[in-house]
């Protein structure tokens, strides 16, 4: 069944003294600490790929009933901003890479990008996996273990030819 069908119940957490808590969370506030701010100096990546990941992305993955389609749950994006636009985030597949290009990212939706940030991208040894898999692959789609789930990560053909030939160059291999 799917999660977005079936909600979960929401809970519930009464207030045996509703009086006695505002009174309480009043005093809080009176003395909580103001918001400070300061200025800090930092390292942003300054480059980006000749040709915007966004829009690539946007264009390869809108399905021919104007859908666009997240790479791992394969599901339309959840919602369309205010510009009409699919909110997707472009993520970078592989960061490993020292240059820029489009093809190194994929398209998915909020959940799965948040999912493959944290499980595959930030643990090594599953970010090399991913990236052994998608090199050593002969079809456009490629397991990835995030956490105690196994999904996988779907590729148009283009998408798919473009990267695993990246990542061959890359490694040496031809």
């Amino acid at each position: 069944m799917d999660a977005r069908v079936n909600k979960p119940e929401f809970p519930s957490r009464p207030t045996p003294n509703p009086d006695r808590r505002t009174e309480r969370v009043s005093r809080d506030v009176a003395v909580a600490p103001k918001k400070e701010y300061e200025d800090r100096s930092r390292s942003v990546r300054a480059s980006e790929p000749g040709q915007n990941p966004t829009t690539w992305l946007r264009e390869a993955y809108t399905n021919s009933s104007r859908q666009m389609v997240c790479q791992m749950c394969r599901e339309e994006m959840p919602f369309k901003k205010r510009d009409g636009q699919y909110y997707f985030e472009a993520v970078e597949s592989v960061n490993t890479l020292p240059f820029e290009h489009h093809a190194l990212y994929l398209a998915l939706c909020p959940l799965c990008a948040a999912k493959f940030k944290e499980l595959v991208k930030r643990d090594p040894s599953a970010l090399d996996r991913f990236q052994t898999d998608l090199t050593s692959a002969s079809e456009p789609s490629v397991s990835v273990r995030l956490g105690s789930e196994e999904a996988s990560v779907r590729f148009v053909d283009t998408h798919f030819l473009d990267l695993r030939t990246i990542l061959r160059n890359s490694s040496g291999e031809q």
